[in-house]
């Protein structure tokens, strides 16, 4: 299956249908209300100069996910994807795709981050698959609309690491105690 990345131009009424069709449980709000999507694009969360999102699409066209790249303005952006189909390899072409944009786009880039719950291993593995390093890992730092904390994992791929295909481990023990 071919996919497509189109940027999105403020059809709000898709985007609704979109974030309220399912319920997205490793994001903050894992049930985003009509209401709160339209606010929020009205605002520029969505498409603005700071922030750009892409649908994912089939090659006939169907929405299969999205993705906000945004602090696209900063050196150090971060992104925000949902998929509505896993296990079919779209969450690790949507990343390489937005990863290969964001550097070749926006030059001042020097590294691009994502994070993610600790408890969501099929994003934590496409981050590593796709060049990511883990770099923080943040413990109680996720809370859910229920109240439970989340420990919350960072990951980024620097400019560097992704013009000459390499992983740069974090150092860790760089200090003795």
């Amino acid at each position: 299956m071919n996919l497509q990345f189109q940027k999105f131009r403020g059809e709000v009424d898709h985007l609704v249908r979109f974030l309220t069709s399912q319920s997205w449980d490793y994001h903050s709000v894992p049930k985003p209300g009509a209401d709160q999507i339209r606010k929020l694009a009205e605002k520029g969360y969505y498409h603005s100069r700071k922030n750009i999102t892409f649908w994912i699409q089939s090659d006939s066209r169907e929405k299969m996910g999205l993705f906000r790249i945004y602090d696209v303005e900063d050196s150090t952006p971060m992104f925000d994807i949902r998929i509505l189909y896993r296990k079919r390899g779209i969450g690790e072409r949507a990343v390489r795709w937005m990863t290969r944009y964001v550097f070749t786009q926006f030059p001042h880039t020097i590294r691009f981050e994502g994070h993610t719950r600790q408890d969501n291993y099929p994003m934590r593995k496409v981050l590593h698959k796709c060049g990511f390093v883990k770099e923080a890992y943040h413990r109680q730092a996720w809370p859910s609309v229920k109240g439970k904390l989340y420990d919350s994992v960072g990951y980024a791929i620097t400019r560097e690491d992704w013009e000459h295909h390499k992983r740069t481990p974090v150092v860790w023990d760089d200090w003795k105690y």
